[in-house]
């Protein structure tokens, strides 16, 4: 009992003393697990450490699970429905639009989307959220790379012919922040109707600032779903089992919804009608008012104008009788000047007669005086008495007569002169008169022609009325019609993968499992295979303490622990150390890496996923304890003696280079030794060429998907697409307006060459998978091939557009399943499903793109292309020149906005940042494990070949002839393993890049040459630095230690 403590003593204190004089070996063994167990339980775990990241950031986001849009909106009753679903936990309605925002003198395409109660929270990442009706917050990417700043005011505008502020309420808003979405975690944003198609940035506003009546979506969170981790087959499941039962309701739901806007369009079509009706009857009525104001107004005016007409004849009357009066005037003026002459002559007369009178009465007065009586005298005196007497009563009578008439006359006059006053005044009467019927006749003119306009009015305002009633028939005739033509709504229910990038997040999970499926194996497999060389060695070198134990008694179960402990210490440590730092720190930087294209999902989720943990710890475990195990069972079952004896030399033999004789005669005493010991030892080289080849191949693949991701960028946008700028042409511009722009981009100075085109997004696909792809037409099929290279990508043979059939790039070809003279469908919403023929495959690596000649589209459609984007190539091919010849174009009205294609190489550059940060990871940790390889094989072969080194330095060789010695072998097999790494890792390589590529992007096939140089040079420079640490240990052999144990 004793003696067995003893042995157990001495074999543990011995273990731990082997451990002590094999620390190198130990350590070797140690970090070879440590870094296989790192490198593949960290690049595995990296994968669902990317989905419980991504889930958690979903989670803390509320982001949706079920996302329900119909064609007809959407409404309470429709959530309530939903609500009311088994396995539907919440359900809120949201509202969106696409609009158009003037950003300069650009265009963009922006979503304008509600902020939901509590669902799709979006981050606020700079100033604040959005809170009256006019105010919005900006997606914080959009907002980073453009001119805009936190403050400015945007304007929107729809891009088709109904006006913005049918969904918004103003069309003007105020940045009052920058967010990010989680329905939006990376670069793209969406596709969309109007613009250039593609949606540039999102707007977040208050549910207050859309004026729509129903909601245009549907968000709804599945009971239990949260609980799950986001891209797991049982989280997708538990979504589409709640899903199905959504879509179960639809059918309802749509009949519901349909009945509810066929009866709200009746009800408004109904009113509508009863509008016409009342508009018809107060047509009539305006009509009989018209007509009876009208006769009116003509009864009037042909009164006025039977008054005119009297006052004409009564005004000509009396200027009838005022000629008359005139007349009579002037006829009594001059009878009464008549009578003046002959009163004047009576007056004469009568003047005579007093004369005479006097005279008579002189003569009395004479013959009185003379006092003569004679009868002469005094008969005289009688007779001139008798004639004064009879004069004195002629005169008295005649100058009673005489005033008399003077009298009369003065009569006459003043009548006469009454008269003409009354003449004046009648002149004057008819001058007004006159003056009162020209107003009249002028009053009654302005009334005839008042009373046509007033005519012609109401014969115009009816008959307006009657062909807006004409007309409001017709489109209550229309209206109807829509009505009966209503389509039915449809529900689309949707689950996560709806949202744009976010299915691309779980594709790189998958592409990350991909790599970490085969990148990793093989790199654990390399490490495995050399710890398990390395344990083999371990026990065949130290055949004869094994054989010295087993003649002392030691029980063989007991010296294989020793063994056995030794291999499951340094495999235990390594895969522990291995396990805790590569779960933690190669998903972090792989994460990390991915950061840059999901800048803001800053949740890092990092748990220790014992799973891959266990998976590979075992591996190691069993690699390196059965190796040791059947060494051990190996050497075991000889006998002591046997075992404490040298191995026996393998036996030498002709190699196939000594056959060769003119090349074998050549080599001297070193380079035949080193052939033949290169050869003798198979399970050496095998081992040796496999890891070197290995690290190799594993350097080389990380150099080729370096090569091959990064050149996409240059193939695409220099040896592809070969034109620097692409103006899409504004849809809603005259025709004129959009040719202004192709004629001054051909007749600007700096500008080489510029071609029209096509191009739009389509829907193509084989039956049964569908793609959305772009479509490229181009006007002048001659010239294309001066701004579009179709090459085959092998061949470099250079296709041509012709109408017996399509180019379709190579991607696309490969995701349908289609080669030359294959046939693909086009499904279009108007024209149907169409087919077209595939002529050619081309090559491409950035989205995918069908090329036809416009005669084979008008003969698919059935009409002419109208071309929206014209291409241009510049003098000097410079960004700065294309961005200032942009900006000129832009000024236009029939441009809407312009892309460089520098800008879209860089924004592939920045995608692609990630995956190449997690190829920088690749290199690094194969090249570490090419130095560990490379350290320990050739460790164990001076090792292994104490003796024979030894026995050269006894016949004479110097250190420096014994360590060409050893480095000869291992500068051959190294190059042999480079050479086998090259093979392995193109293999590798071209299966790796086709699992990691994305749906929109082909990666390049090529490996340049320098990463074969670098992959090499880096496999030397290891192996160069190795040898140079084994100098040391070469220098160190002893010889007498290392002879003595030959017999």
């Amino acid at each position: 009992m004793v003696g067995k403590q003893m042995k157990k003593k001495a074999l543990r204190k011995d273990f731990y003393m082997e451990i002590r004089r094999s620390m190198g070996r130990f350590l070797s063994i140690f970090f070879i697990v440590a870094i296989g167990v790192a490198f593949f339980s960290g690049i595995r775990a990296s994968e669902p450490d990317m989905r419980y990241s991504g889930d958690e950031y979903f989670d803390e986001k509320n982001l949706m699970d079920i996302e329900v849009i119909s064609t007809l909106g959407l409404t309470d009753d429709d959530i309530e429905a939903i609500e009311a679903v088994d396995g539907i936990g919440k359900a809120e309605g949201g509202y969106s639009v696409d609009a158009l925002c003037t950003e300069g003198e650009n265009q963009i395409v922006v979503h304008v989307i509600s902020l939901l109660p509590t669902m799709n929270e979006v981050q606020l990442e700079e100033g604040r959220l959005p809170e009256a009706e006019d105010e919005c917050a900006l997606d914080v990417d959009y907002l980073e790379e453009s001119t805009l700043e936190i403050g400015d005011t945007i304007t929107l505008s729809s891009g088709t012919d109904d006006e913005i502020t049918d969904s918004l309420k103003t069309d003007t808003f105020t940045i009052v922040g920058a967010v990010s979405s989680p329905c939006y975690i990376a670069f793209q944003r969406g596709s969309t109707t109007i613009g250039d198609g593609s949606i540039n940035a999102f707007l977040t506003v208050p549910e207050e600032s859309f004026s729509l009546e129903v909601y245009t979506e549907i968000y709804a969170q599945v009971e239990g779903a949260k609980e799950l981790t986001a891209f797991t087959d049982e989280y997708d499941d538990r979504v589409a089992e709640v899903l199905d039962r959504v879509e179960a309701i639809k059918e309802d739901r749509e009949e519901v919804r349909y009945q509810e806007v066929v009866d709200e369009a009746n009800e408004t079509l109904e009113e509508a009608r009863q509008e016409v009706a009342d508009a018809e009857q107060e047509l009539e009525d305006g009509r009989a008012e018209a007509e009876e104001e009208l006769a009116d107004a003509r009864k009037q005016l042909e009164d006025g104008q039977a008054e005119l007409d009297d006052g004409k004849k009564e005004l000509e009357s009396s200027k009838a009788e005022l000629e008359s009066s005139r007349q009579q005037l002037i006829d009594g003026q001059a009878e009464l000047d008549r009578s003046a002459e002959e009163l004047n002559s009576n007056i004469d007369a009568l003047n005579e007669q007093i004369d005479t009178l006097n005279q008579a009465k002189e003569q009395y007065n004479a013959l009185a005086a003379s006092g003569q009586a004679d009868d002469v005298t005094l008969a005289t005196m009688n007779a001139l008495y008798t004639q004064i007497q009879e004069g004195e009563a002629q005169i008295a009578d005649a100058q009673a007569q005489i005033e008399a008439a003077r009298a009369q006359i003065e009569s006459g006059q003043a009548e006469i002169n009454s008269g003409w006053e009354q003449i004046e005044s009648g002149e004057s009467q008819i001058v007004e008169a006159e003056q009162e019927l020209a107003d009249a006749e002028q009053e009654l003119s302005d009334g005839w022609d008042e009373y046509y306009e007033g005519e012609a009015e109401a014969e115009q305002e009816i008959a307006d009325g009657e062909q807006k009633i004409e007309d409001a028939k017709k489109e209550l005739a229309d209206a109807q019609e829509e009505i009966n033509d209503i389509d039915r709504p449809e529900w689309y229910v949707y689950d996560r993968d709806y949202l744009t990038e976010y299915t691309g997040y779980g594709d790189n999970a998958d592409r990350m499992r991909a790599i970490g499926e085969v990148f990793p194996v093989l790199f654990f497999l390399v490490a495995a295979l050399i710890s398990l060389t390395t344990m083999t060695r371990m026990v065949e070198e130290q055949r004869t303490l094994i054989g010295t134990f087993k003649a002392l008694g030691y029980e063989r179960h007991s010296i294989a622990a020793k063994y056995l402990g030794y291999a499951c210490l340094a495999t235990v440590a390594g895969c522990v150390a291995g396990v805790l730092f590569g779960e933690k720190v190669f998903p972090y930087i792989i994460i990390n890496a991915y950061g840059i294209m999901y800048r803001h999902m800053g949740n890092i989720v990092l748990p220790y996923n014992l799973e891959y943990g266990l998976m590979a710890s075992g591996a190691a475990l069993v690699c390196t304890l059965g190796a040791t195990f059947f060494s051990c069972y190996k050497e075991l079952k000889e006998q002591a003696a046997e075992l404490m004896r040298p191995p026996t030399p393998k036996q030498g033999q002709r190699v196939a280079l000594e056959r060769v004789g003119f090349i074998w005669k050549r080599l001297n005493f070193s380079w035949k030794a080193t052939v033949r010991n290169i050869v003798r030892y198979k399970k050496r080289f095998f081992m040796t060429v496999f890891g070197i080849g290995g690290c190799m191949a594993l350097m080389l693949v990380g150099f080729g998907l370096n090569d091959s991701i990064s050149a996409i960028a240059v193939l695409q946008y220099d040896n592809i697409q070969q034109y620097d700028g692409n103006i899409i042409l504004n849809e809603d511009a005259a025709d004129e307006e959009k040719q202004a722009v192709y004629d001054m981009v051909s007749g600007e100075t700096r500008v080489e060459d510029a071609a029209e085109t096509l191009l739009t997004q389509i829907t193509v696909g084989n039956g049964e998978d569908w793609f959305d792809i772009y479509l490229n037409v181009p006007a002048d099929v001659e010239s294309f091939p001066d701004f579009v290279a179709l090459q085959d990508r092998i061949t470099d043979e250079e296709y041509y557009l012709d109408d017996s059939g399509a180019v379709l790039t190579e991607k696309m070809a490969k995701e349908l399943g289609v080669e030359e003279g294959d046939t693909i469908t086009i499904r279009d919403d108007d024209k149907g499903d169409l087919t077209v023929t595939v002529e050619h495959i081309c090559e491409n690596y950035m989205m995918h793109y069908l090329y036809m000649t416009p005669a084979l589209y008008e003969e698919l459609y059935g009409e002419a292309p109208e071309y929206n984007s014209v291409y241009y190539r510049t003098d000097d091919r410079t960004t700065t020149e294309a961005e200032e010849v942009g900006e000129d174009i832009l000024k236009l009205p029939g441009a809407l906005s312009v892309s460089y294609t520098t800008d879209l190489e860089q924004q592939v550059d920045d995608m692609l940042v990630a995956l190449d940060n997690v190829i920088v990871v690749l290199i690094i940790s194969a090249g570490m494990l090419a130095f560990v390889v490379l350290y320990n094989l050739n460790n164990i072969n001076i090792t292994e070949r104490k003796r024979e080194l030894a026995t050269l330095k006894v016949l004479g060789f110097y250190d420096s002839e014994v360590c060409a010695y050893v480095y000869r072998e291992n500068v051959i097999l190294t190059l042999i393993g480079a050479l086998f790494g090259i093979v392995l890792g193109k293999i590798l390589h071209q299966f790796i890049i086709v699992t990691v590529e994305i749906e929109s992007v082909m990666f390049g096939r090529n490996i340049d040459v320098i990463s074969f140089v670098y992959s090499f040079l880096l496999t030397v420079a290891f192996s160069c630095f190795v040898n140079g640490v084994m100098y040391f240990k070469l220098k160190k052999i002893d010889m007498v230690e290392s002879l003595k144990s030959v017999e």
